[in-house]
Order: C-alpha cells, then structure tokens, then sequence
C-alpha cells in the first residue's frame, strides 16, 4: 500500500492516530482527520463525519482500541464506497470490506486486528491486494 503523497484519512486522533500521522508527515501525505470533534490545537483538515472523509481520501485509517470498539462498525459499506475503487482502508468491519474487496468496489486493506479472532475470512487469502499481519499493539 504506497501512501507517499497520498490524502491520509484518520478515524479517530486519538494516541494511536497521532503515532500513524508522526509516521505518514514523513512521507509527506496529506493528512485530514474525523474525531468526536475538532481538535483546536491540530494542524490538519477535520471532518464532522467518516463519509466525507472518506470522499476526500486516498487511503483510509482506522484504530480499533478497548476505547474505540464499541464503534468499530463506523467504517461501513457507504465510507469504503466513498473511498472508492482507487482507494485503500486499514481496519474496519470485516464482512463489509471483504464484500467490497471481491466486488472490486474498493482498491486494497490492511489488516492487523480480526472481528471474530483468530478466525480470518478466507476470501481474504486469495486476494492479492490484502496485507494482513498481528495485531501488536
């Protein structure tokens, strides 16, 4: 998944966001963020909403923390369509990404945490444009 210059999404600029967007200024993305609400102190373009973000991105973010969990499903089928074909997403609801990856409706993902773990969709093993590692946080 090559982000260097890309529009970055960040679901969430909680700590976690905040160490993805040290990591992606160096490859000078364009980072723009959704979170509860606007953060006065951050640089970046916010967005009330996952959908519009998702229209304005290349490449989606997503944490998923004891925090987070119970909205995890905010990544659903209208932001990856949103996302668009080109586009790329880590972390979100599993069913509707792999129906979105073999429909060919969304580009790439990257996995690293897994709804039902250490069950993984099988569908996702036979599909090239899938990065998938454990969860090491």
């Amino acid at each position: 998944l090559q982000v260097s210059g890309k529009r970055v999404g960040i679901v969430g600029l909680g700590s976690i966001g905040s160490e993805i967007v040290k990591r992606l200024d160096a490859f000078g993305c364009t980072i723009m963020y959704n979170s509860r609400s606007k953060k006065p102190s951050v640089p970046y373009k916010y967005f009330p909403n996952t959908h519009d973000l998702a229209v304005e991105s290349d490449k989606l973010s997503c944490a998923l923390t004891p925090q987070t969990h119970h909205i995890h499903h905010i990544i659903n089928r209208d932001v990856l369509l949103a996302l668009g074909r080109d586009g790329a997403v880590v972390l979100v609801g599993e069913k509707e990404l792999v129906k979105c990856l073999v429909e060919g409706t969304l580009g790439a993902a990257g996995l690293n945490v897994f709804e039902n773990k250490p069950a993984v969709p099988k569908e996702l093993f036979q599909m090239d444009s899938i990065v998938m590692s454990n969860h090491s946080f």
